[in-house]
């Protein structure tokens, strides 16, 4: 009896992404649905706000992708005092999966990071959706802005003495990052994030034709 050789083929990360529903009893992603806001609020009553929303679903043959994005920011009654508080460094920080930063550098400040991830949920269908990949707003030093940049989507809130964010990073390293920074005085702050993921079990049709071909091919190796 004559054994095949063992024979090995190198496939890179880009391939594997684009392979789903291989194997039985897999799951395939159907649907995402990822929603951020980033808020700012001042001791002098500046607010700063940045929304952004994705929406995709698989129909037919193709996707149905929508976005939505929103950004607005009030000066309130003057500017922060100056402080000589510093907090830097959070933002070099590399986390693979889900990071979330705090760094506070002052008294009297609020920050708060959350994230939610369902998995199985069938994602909310958009109602509003402006379609705009991108928005800014600026009253003063305040500032926000979302876009939605390489598949991602990027948050930012700034004020004299503190920066707000959120990032989602697609692709084989992807990763979802969440950072305030925090050195003035009288901040409230927030990042809030909600993953929703729709899966579809492999067909019972699917999975019948999968094992008449391994059934197939089990056969065609027996020696006549």
């Amino acid at each position: 009896m004559n054994n095949t050789p063992l024979r090995v083929e190198v496939v890179d990360d880009a391939a594997l992404g684009t392979m789903t529903g291989k194997y039985y009893g897999a799951d395939m992603l159907v649907g995402v649905r990822i929603d951020l806001v980033s808020q700012l609020a001042t001791a002098q009553g500046g607010t700063a706000t940045a929304v952004g929303s994705l929406y995709v679903q698989k129909t037919g043959n193709g996707y149905d992708v929508q976005v939505d994005s929103h950004a607005s920011a009030s000066a309130g009654n003057g500017s922060a005092p100056v402080s000589n508080n510093i907090a830097t460094g959070g933002e070099q920080i590399h986390v693979d999966g889900i990071g979330q930063i705090t760094q506070i550098a002052g008294d009297g400040n609020r920050m708060g990071n959350l994230t939610i991830v369902q998995l199985g949920s069938n994602p909310a269908a958009p109602s509003g959706f402006n379609g705009a990949s991108s928005a800014q707003a600026q009253d003063g030093a305040l500032q926000a802005q979302v876009s939605f940049v390489g598949g991602g989507v990027q948050l930012g809130l700034v004020a004299p003495g503190a920066t707000i964010g959120q990032q989602v990073t697609p692709g084989a390293s992807g990763r979802i990052t969440q950072i305030g920074q925090i050195a003035g005085d009288g901040f409230t702050a927030s990042n809030a994030l909600h993953l929703q993921m729709m899966t579809s079990a492999l067909p019972a049709s699917a999975v019948q034709q999968l094992g008449i071909q391994q059934a197939l091919s089990a056969v065609s190796g027996l020696r006549h």
